[in-house]
């Protein structure tokens, strides 16, 4: 639930719309920036909130339990921040996004009396907190998937330790180029097909000796000779 300021309380009480929203977001590189739903600029915190780029989020579809929240946020290519280039390299995914609730008017009412002025706190709210998904282009404009603070919890993090390997065939982490003989074939992720058809067992990025069920559940071997020879670890 929002706690408001008595001075917008009144406002939004006086059913008066001199509000518009605006958005702080920062990038996964340190950048931050702030777009306004207005035609002016608006300052507060000390970051110029840009008019005209086209910014905007939709309403939110809300879920019980732990279900992710999802909107989605637009925006025009055409911005002197906002530029294709950047979103094409990923600079803005992940980005953490602020919603503000601001009071236009407490930015003077002309550039003549002061317009630009530092909004003060008692005239703005933070109206939640968002992270940027999945970005699209669509039409010479931006689409991209805003997220909650679920999902947060829909993340992967640190490694998977399983016999597979956790690689995308061609990605980074794997190193086999796409014009490799062997690529058209695929990969099952397999440690033997990540040695036999592609040569590859240094960038191997799972566990093929990992000890499974089937091993904790079994006995003794009658074997006297116990240097784990029958795995392929022996010397």
């Amino acid at each position: 639930m929002l706690s408001l300021s008595p001075a917008l309380e009144a406002l939004l009480g006086s059913g008066v719309t001199t509000l518009c929203a605006c958005w702080r977001v920062e990038r996964r590189d340190g950048g931050v920036f702030g777009f306004a739903g207005h035609d002016r600029d608006l300052v507060f915190d000390g970051l110029v909130y840009q008019a005209g780029s086209g910014f905007a989020a939709s309403a939110f579809e809300r879920e019980g339990g732990l279900e992710a929240d999802l909107g989605q946020v637009l925006g025009a290519l055409d911005s002197a921040v906002l530029t294709e280039v950047d979103l094409e390299a990923g600079l803005w995914s992940g980005a953490r996004v602020e919603s503000w609730l601001v009071d236009w008017t407490a930015a003077g009412a002309g550039a003549g009396s002061g317009y630009g002025q530092e909004i003060a706190p008692e005239r703005r709210v933070r109206t939640g907190v968002y992270w940027l998904g999945e970005i699209r282009r669509v039409d010479g404009r931006f689409e991209a998937d805003l997220l909650g603070r679920e999902a947060v919890l829909e993340r992967v993090t640190g490694r998977v330790f399983a016999r597979r390997c956790d690689a995308e065939l061609g990605d980074a982490r794997c190193g086999v180029e796409a014009g490799h003989a062997a690529f058209g074939a695929g990969c099952d992720k397999a440690f033997a097909t990540c040695r036999d058809r592609f040569a590859n067992t240094l960038n191997f990025r799972g566990f093929p000796y990992m000890i499974g069920n089937d091993v904790l559940q079994a006995g003794p071997a009658g074997e006297t000779r116990r240097d784990g020879g029958s795995r392929g670890l022996g010397g």
